[in-house]
Parts: structure tokens; sequence; C-alpha cells
């Protein structure tokens, strides 16, 4: 998410932010950056090349999304504990 952020959510100058929350039962991380575009799934990523974060978060995350924000927008993962 965070590489995303910053390779796609961006421009230089920009800053990422990053909230890490964790209690007894999962942990959630959030990075917001500035850009209003939400991240989309990639058709058919070659073996080797990048456009396998949205399919990673499905994979590891027990839920994750992305919220509007005023100056951009966060995307959210929670992993359970």
């Amino acid at each position: 998410m965070v590489t995303n952020a910053v390779r796609y959510g961006s421009r230089p100058g920009d800053a990422v932010h990053v909230v890490i929350d964790a209690d007894e039962s999962r942990t959630r991380v959030e990075v917001m950056d500035h850009s209003r575009r939400r991240p989309r799934r990639r058709r058919n990523a070659a073996p080797g090349t990048r456009g396998r974060g949205l399919l990673l978060l499905d994979v590891l995350s027990a839920r994750w999304g992305v919220d509007a924000r005023p100056l951009g927008k966060a995307v959210w993962a929670e992993v359970r504990r």
C-alpha cells in the first residue's frame, strides 16, 4: 500500500501518511495520499511484473477498502490476530 501511494498517489514533495492501529483482535494499516484516484485491479498481469497489489490485499487481509479524504484518499487493510 505504501509503495502504491508513493508510486501512483503522490508527486515529488508530497507526503504519504501511514497509521497503524492494533488491538487484541486485529491490526489495521491505513495509507493516505493526495490522489483521489482509487486503486484498480490490473487485468492479466504477467508473472514477474507489477499489478498484483490488490490481489495481495484480498489474500492477506481480513478486509480492506478505500475512504475519500478532504485532500485525497486512504487505503486501509485489516489483518486478524
